[in-house]
């Protein structure tokens, strides 16, 4: 699946430290009551003036919700310029969970190791282990909290090779962080996002009242500082108009389009066994397999398509670019099998370093069924 045309100019309102009355407060300025206390939030303008991928260019921050079971994950970033080979910045390989390189987790209560199997609603944060500077003074403001960390700035390439166990499978339910009254089923929504770090270090992982993610309160859900719903399957517990647990979306949101892909496909009207059995890439449109890989074009969103994806028991590569030079968001799950030849040089080796040719070879890859 390939997002075109990523990237504008425009603003999202980042969370300052300020007294109330500054006038830089112009996107939000309130005080906000928690019931256990009150909080002034002010937000100004972050005036963005290129198109290059923004706001996906600033610091981003890796989110993986379970049921998950992962075995590689590896960021690759450009070593000197866009037009220049990349390297792995970040590695992790479950074989050696305490060792990585140059990744900070953040798990549930408050694990710093993470192991790979995350159960149902279990939820941890990846992030580089350079500190970001958090406290009185910090730009963007953050009070403090576990996510104090920089994400990764400008292009990356995100490698997992994952698979996607339902809830309720017997190897990962023992590790299930959801309530002991809840059900495993209609709470199974595994997730693999990707979104800005300053959203996250706001102190309440991105719930917060005041952080960047909405600029308006008109009922434009994420046209603020961006966020990616690389791999989202919706919980049956949302009903089933938009609940499934067999199909997994993909969709952008932010301030440049407010929602961008990221179909919703109900169990009432989507049920799996509507499709091909050998399909992968699935149009919940018209129920049936789609041919190639899906092109959404930020300037020209409307598709007569709506693209999703199988959700995949057994393993597969997650890949997903986020290229400044082409402005190119792309995704793509491969099994470990059938990988196209536009990928041979990423997995599975995962070599040190790739030439650009590679990640050009990539951005133009459309996959077949």
């Amino acid at each position: 699946m390939t997002f075109t045309n990523i990237g504008a100019e425009g603003y999202w309102g980042r969370r300052i430290e300020a007294e109330p009355g500054d006038p830089r407060c112009d996107v939000q300025s309130e005080t906000i009551d928690f019931g256990w206390g009150s909080e002034f939030c002010c937000r100004t303008k972050h005036e963005v003036t290129s198109n290059l991928l923004t706001p996906f260019n600033e610091q981003l921050t890796m989110v993986l919700d379970g049921p998950l079971r992962v075995k590689q994950f590896a960021v690759y970033q450009p070593l000197a310029d866009r037009k220049g080979p990349w390297a792995i910045r970040s590695f992790w390989d479950r074989r050696t969970p305490e060792t990585p390189y140059n990744f900070q987790f953040s798990g549930p209560n408050n694990a710093s190791v993470f192991g790979g199997d995350l159960g149902n609603s279990c939820t941890f944060f990846a992030m580089q282990q350079n500190k970001f500077p958090c406290g009185p003074g910090s730009d963007p403001y953050c009070p403090g909290s576990g996510l104090d960390y920089d994400g990764w700035p400008g292009s990356k390439l995100v490698v997992l090779l994952a698979s996607m166990p339902y809830a309720d499978d017997p190897s990962v339910k023992p590790l299930s962080c959801i309530a002991a009254d809840q059900d495993e089923r209609e709470q199974d929504s595994p997730w693999i996002g990707i979104s800005p770090s300053e959203l996250n270090r706001d102190g309440w992982s991105g719930y917060h009242p005041c952080h960047c993610f909405n600029n308006t309160n008109n009922g434009q859900l994420g046209d603020g500082c961006g966020q990616i719903n690389v791999f989202e399957v919706i919980a049956e517990a949302s009903g089933p108009q938009w609940g499934n647990r067999d199909v997994i979306s993909t969709g952008i949101r932010s301030y440049q389009v407010g929602s961008l892909g990221g179909v919703t496909c109900g169990i009432q009207s989507c049920g799996i066994e509507q499709f091909p059995a050998d399909a992968d890439l699935l149009d919940v449109n018209s129920l049936t397999a789609m041919q190639a890989g899906a092109v959404i074009d930020a300037d020209h969103p409307a598709t007569k398509e709506g693209p999703a994806w199988r959700r995949a028991l057994d393993d597969r590569y997650y890949l997903f670019l986020l290229d400044e030079l082409s402005r190119t968001v792309q995704v793509a799950v491969i099994h470990p099998g059938k990988i196209p030849e536009a990928a041979h040089a990423i997995v599975p080796a995962l070599p040190n370093t790739v030439p650009r040719a590679v990640i050009d070879g990539f951005v133009s890859l459309r996959l077949p069924q």
